[in-house]
């Protein structure tokens, strides 16, 4: 997809504005840029892209989920909520085919015990949407992943909300005691790592 068919999709009135979590957070392994998963890239400047205009196709085309879904609420953009929420193909057939990896950036305790983040959780789980919890493990390495839709939660979905904060705050802290590895990155050459 270009970078103009995919700024297509976003939702009118969201901009980035000084946000530059996609800079920070995940990993990019791309043959004409790399950057290290908790590393910010050397050309992200206060409030913004020092190569916004020439950037590489694959920053061109990102936009997280909160760009380019309704679905998620107004005030989740990722710096001010915390909550970095990235749209990914599903090819598990018992899924919709768009899953939402929902990446705790903030306070991950506040952000599983948020009434707005639980609902969003049921909400989704109970339509049939893959989500995955995942907590970055520090510069360089893989973040910790789980998923969502599993009989705990859906159980306690059925129940209260009481319920599924309790089951969320039980896996948050399963991914708080993943070990951690490195990403052991693919292409070379163009790291803009700091």
């Amino acid at each position: 997809m270009s970078a103009q068919n995919n700024a297509a999709i976003l939702v009118q009135r969201r901009e980035c504005g000084e946000c530059q979590v996609c800079c920070i957070v995940p990993t990019i392994d791309a043959p004409d840029i790399q950057k290290d998963c908790g590393s910010s890239c050397r050309n992200s400047l206060q409030g913004g892209c020092g190569i916004y205009e020439t950037r590489p196709e694959v920053c061109r085309i990102f936009y997280c989920g909160w760009r380019r879904s309704g679905d998620f609420p107004d005030d989740w953009r990722p710096d001010q909520s915390g909550i970095f929420a990235v749209l990914e193909v599903n090819t598990l057939p018992q899924f919709k085919p768009l899953a939402v990896a929902l990446h705790l950036v903030g306070n991950p305790l506040k952000t599983v015990r948020r009434p707005d983040f639980i609902d969003f959780v049921i909400k989704n789980v109970r339509s049939d949407v893959a989500l995955y919890l995942m907590l970055p493990k520090g510069k360089g390495m893989l973040s910790a992943r789980l998923p969502l839709n599993n009989p705990p939660i859906k159980e306690a979905a059925a129940r209260s909300r009481a319920d599924v904060k309790n089951v969320l705050e039980l896996l948050l802290k399963r991914l708080v005691d993943f070990g951690t590895a490195p990403y052991a990155m693919e292409n070379n050459g163009h790291d803009v790592s700091t």
